[in-house]
C-alpha cells in the first residue's frame, strides 16, 4: 500500500493532488504546529496586478498551536469580501460559471474547526478530480506522543500497513533511507509535472497557484488528466515511474 502524509491547506497548487494521485491513502498530519503565513489557511490566486494571497481568517492562530487546534474565525463580512473578490477576478474566465458555485459552496462550509473543513475541503476537491485515494486524519487515528519528524511519519506507515511512502517533492533532506528500509518501507519522491502540463491559467505562474485558479481556466476533464500526470522516483534515483 502507497501512503501520504501531509498537513492539511486551503485550496493548494495542483502538486498537492499529484501526492494524492500517487497515493493509496493519504493521511492529513493536522496536529503539528500551524505556520502563520504559511499555506494551511491561505494561497494564491491571480489579480490584474499579478499573484494576490487569499486567506480564511483565524481566531487565535498561533505557531504554539496544533493545526487541529484553531477555528475559523466567524462570518463578519469577510466571506462576503472574499467571495466579491473572486468573482471580480475570475468572471471572464472559461470555466467561471461552474467553478464558482462550488468555490461558494466551499466558502458557505468555512466555519468551526479549521482542520475539519480543511479535510472536508481537500476530499472534495479530490473527487472533483476524480481521485479515489483514501484519507486519514492523523490526530484522531495516529496521535504522535513523543514522536517526532521521520520516525512520527515511519510509525504512521507502520500503522497503515504502507510498504511505500509517497514523499513531497521537497522531502529528500528529511528522511533517512536505511531507517525506513529496515523497517520495510520503500521511500519514494513525487516530481510533479507543472509547466510541461497543458494547461491554461491567468499568469505565467499558473500551475502554482491555487487549485481554483486552474479549475477556473480547464475543463475538469483536463484536470483529472493534469492530477494524474506526474513522475515518482525512488529515494536512490535508481528508478523512476510516469503516470498518467
Amino acid at each position: 500500500m502507497r501512503l501520504a502524509v501531509m498537513q492539511p491547506y486551503f485550496l493548494p497548487y495542483i502538486g498537492y493532488f499529484q501526492l494524492m494521485a500517487a497515493a493509496d491513502r493519504f493521511v492529513f498530519l493536522d496536529d503539528v504546529n500551524y505556520i502563520n503565513r504559511g499555506w494551511i489557511n491561505r494561497n494564491r490566486l491571480r489579480t490584474t496586478q499579478g499573484p494576490a494571497w487569499f486567506t480564511l481568517p483565524l481566531i487565535g492562530a498561533s505557531q504554539n498551536r496544533l493545526i487541529c487546534e484553531l477555528d475559523i474565525k466567524p462570518d463578519d463580512g469577510w466571506k462576503r469580501t472574499l467571495e466579491r473578490t473572486i468573482s471580480t477576478t475570475y468572471s471572464k474566465a472559461p470555466c467561471y460559471a461552474e467553478v464558482f458555485p462550488l468555490f461558494q459552496a466551499f466558502l458557505s462550509a468555512a466555519s468551526g474547526n479549521l482542520s475539519q473543513f480543511l479535510s472536508q475541503n481537500l476530499q472534495e476537491v479530490a473527487a472533483w478530480l476524480g481521485l479515489a485515494t483514501q484519507f486519514v486524519p492523523s490526530s484522531s487515528i495516529h496521535p504522535k506522543g513523543e514522536l517526532k519528524g521521520q520516525h512520527r511519519i515511519l510509525d504512521i506507515c507502520l500503522r497503515e500497513g504502507a510498504d511505500v511512502y509517497v514523499n513531497p517533492p521537497g522531502g529528500r533532506d528529511l528522511y533517512d533511507t536505511p531507517v525506513f528500509s529496515t523497517a520495510g518501507v520503500e521511500l519514494q519522491f513525487l516530481k510533479p509535472e507543472l509547466h510541461n502540463l497543458q494547461l491554461e491559467a491567468a499568469v505565467d505562474e499558473g500551475p502554482v497557484l491555487s487549485i481554483l485558479d486552474l479549475m477556473m481556466y480547464n475543463s475538469q476533464q483536463l484536470l483529472r488528466q493534469a492530477a494524474n500526470t506526474f513522475w515518482v522516483e525512488a529515494s536512490d534515483s535508481s528508478s523512476a515511474k510516469h503516470n498518467s
